[in-house]
């Protein structure tokens, strides 16, 4: 009995799947802008005034020694 390979070959590529990891983290960045969004239009973060005044003077002058000869 002799073994004959067939004229045509099917071949089957299954492709898919393990994407669950991206959709989570596509996911979780959503949710941290939403909040974001939500926190800096209700004035808790950005824009705000901490009532603290800092002084910073018109002029600074700055020496450098010379060097020893």
């Amino acid at each position: 009995m002799e073994h004959h390979e067939p004229k045509e070959r099917t071949t089957v590529v299954t492709t898919g799947g393990g994407g669950g990891a991206g959709w989570f983290i596509a996911g979780g960045l959503v949710v941290a802008l939403i909040i974001g969004v939500v926190l800096y239009a209700g004035g808790f973060i950005g824009g705000g005034s901490s009532g603290i005044t800092v002084d910073i003077p018109d002029k600074v002058t700055i020496e450098v020694p010379k060097p020893a000869e």
